[in-house]
């Protein structure tokens, strides 16, 4: 909850042109989302929610490279336990996207869609993709494919 707190308002920050502001609001939610990733770590939430918001900082943050594989691993685990939701598929999805494989969330994209209930989550998801988007945009990479993705979600 409160990783989600320091995340509206570092939005907030941005978008009242407070930069330095939202800089730290940032390192709050990272952290806040990685504390409650670290004491339970079969709960992929705040992991996969720390990772999007570390390849958000300015610079990225270097520890995003160890922490990716444990929060893939938790959220296979809960698939592998059988009847996987759309929350599953999402965060691979996310987790794809952070570590480029855009392929892979190609793959994913398509369970995904097969189990959706409600199209908030999509666009919850799509929302977290075009932050990560914008990202990358501004640090001139192409995003054309990934902005297939989120286009895909938002249909």
């Amino acid at each position: 909850m409160l990783g989600r707190v320091f995340k509206d308002r570092w939005q907030t920050a941005l978008k009242s042109g407070e930069p330095t502001r939202a800089r730290g609001y940032l390192r709050q939610a990272i952290a806040a989302y990685r504390s409650g990733f670290e004491a339970d770590w079969r709960d992929a939430y705040p992991g996969v929610n720390a990772a999007t918001l570390m390849t958000l900082a300015d610079p990225a943050d270097p520890a995003i490279a160890r922490l990716i594989p444990v929060v893939r691993y938790a959220v296979e685990r809960r698939v592998a336990a059988g009847a996987p939701n759309a929350w599953d598929h999402a965060t691979l999805l996310e987790l794809a996207v952070i570590a480029n494989d855009l392929t892979g969330a190609e793959e994913i994209l398509a369970d995904l869609l097969a189990c959706q209930r409600d199209s908030w989550e999509l666009e919850t998801t799509a929302r977290n993709l075009t932050l990560i988007a914008d990202a990358r945009e501004a640090a001139g990479e192409s995003v054309k494919r990934l902005k297939s993705l989120i286009a895909e979600l938002r249909q």
